[in-house]
């Protein structure tokens, strides 16, 4: 995994000006992004979308988001009014320079499969690359009774049978789960209390 500047992407000319990714990072004032494998990874465009919807359908307060990558999502949710974010993920480069210094967000490095989270929050986003999501399903229970929402990005929509698995396994744990499709990926969005399961009813009726 490697941090590239937003205009060094565009003068490869491997990725139009107006891809969807792209579009996002210019609407955000992202100057990295971050590529693996020579494929540029994120912000998802799909996840982007469903945060954007709900920051601004929900009167969400506080926000972590694990595995944090370009620190998109906590840019959305700032421009949406959430007033206290988390980001954490194992290289924070990007998003330490994306976000630059606000003091209502805090930028946590840290491997995923090791951070606990202490403090409760209105909505918890994990964006964990796909490989990890089943070394996750642990994690489940601690998020439910950490947020009162919680959204999952699974990966492909194509993919029917891995993203089965995953709602099994966030159903076993949750008492609400709804799946979005959005730009060719699966997104869940989950709650175990009154409050998180009113508020998502209400989002999934506005969607």
């Amino acid at each position: 995994m490697k941090i590239v500047k937003v205009d060094e992407v565009l003068k490869r000319g491997k990725i139009s000006q107006l891809s969807p990714l792209l579009l996002i990072a210019k609407e955000l004032g992202l100057n990295y992004l971050i590529e693996e494998g020579g494929q540029l990874t994120g912000p998802a465009v799909g996840l982007s979308v469903v945060i954007d919807k709900l920051t601004k359908v929900i009167p969400i307060s506080s926000m972590a988001d694990l595995c944090c990558g370009t620190g998109a999502l906590a840019k959305i949710a700032l421009k949406n009014g959430v007033k206290k974010i988390l980001c954490v993920d194992k290289n924070v480069s990007a998003a330490e320079d994306n976000i630059g210094k606000v003091k209502n967000v805090i930028i946590v490095k840290a491997d995923i499969l090791k951070f606990r989270v202490e403090d409760f929050f209105d909505l918890i986003v994990l964006d964990a690359p796909r490989h990890l999501l089943s070394r996750l399903y642990r994690r489940f229970k601690e998020f439910s009774l950490k947020s009162n929402i919680f959204v999952l990005w699974h990966g492909s929509c194509e993919e029917k049978e891995w993203n089965e698995e995953i709602r099994g396994k966030l159903r076993e744990v949750f008492k609400v789960v709804y799946s979005f499709s959005a730009y060719g990926e699966e997104i869940s969005a989950c709650s175990l209390n009154q409050k998180g399961i009113k508020w998502l009813d209400k989002f999934y009726r506005k969607w």
